[in-house]
């Protein structure tokens, strides 16, 4: 008998003493990796009800092609083609639902959510040194002459040239809470996102520009949860 008793407290986990937050809106800054490169953001989750929330995101990523070769230059690492550095906005409304839900203070909270919104593309120049035959070093854009391209200029080349594409937004996601702390909240989130834009958006000096984007990301959540009732 004590035998049993101990084997099912021992599987019910370490019992969780903090105070429950059950009514809360909670707020995140995150950080991630993408199949583009990287972003960061801010998203509120607004209390619906016990499973779920509505949310809003702002956040900042880059944009780049699949096709693009990393080569070692004497500026630094170029980009051999790139017509444009490119960054986007996106600002998104969507929903999360709570599909798992902490009991013990070791476990674990799964979450499902899915966004929808505005996208804005920016698009910056990519400026290079260029060697002509007499010898002189000129900064200009890239293009497809036969002189050589030895490596990429400063990034504020350009900043007066940037142009903007608008365009829309979709995500879904799994994100898993793995806090200790019912106050704070700790999670790692796991999706894909497909972003259109209303024209190609010029990323390299070639044909294979495109004006949609399906893209896979990670993203690390840090954050507060707050009792607003």
């Amino acid at each position: 008998m004590l035998c049993i008793f101990s084997l099912s407290a021992f599987s019910q986990g370490e019992v969780d003493t903090q105070n429950k937050i059950l009514f809360s809106d909670d707020y995140s800054c995150f950080i991630g990796l993408n199949t583009n490169g990287f972003g960061f953001g801010y998203r509120y989750g607004k209390y619906v009800d016990y499973l779920h929330k509505n949310i809003y995101t702002i956040q900042f990523a880059n944009l780049r092609s699949p096709k693009e070769i990393r080569l070692s230059s004497a500026t630094g690492m170029t980009i051999y083609g790139k017509s444009n550095n490119v960054g986007c906005f996106h600002f998104l409304i969507g929903r999360k639902s709570e599909k798992f839900s902490k009991f013990d203070k070791n476990s674990v909270a799964i979450y499902w959510t899915y966004n929808g919104g505005f996208a804005l593309a920016i698009e910056k120049p990519t400026y290079y040194h260029v060697l002509y035959p007499d010898g002189k070093d000129i900064i200009e854009k890239f293009d497809e002459s036969v002189y050589t391209k030895y490596g990429k200029a400063s990034f504020s080349y350009g900043l007066n040239e940037l142009k903007f594409v608008p365009g829309l937004i979709a995500t879904t996601s799994a994100e898993f809470n793995f806090s200790s702390r019912n106050a704070y909240t700790s999670s790692v989130e796991i999706g894909t996102n497909l972003q259109t834009y209303l024209r190609k958006i010029n990323l390299m000096c070639n044909d294979e520009n495109s004006w949609y984007f399906v893209t896979l990301f990670v993203n690390l959540h840090f954050g507060k949860l707050r009792n607003e009732f």
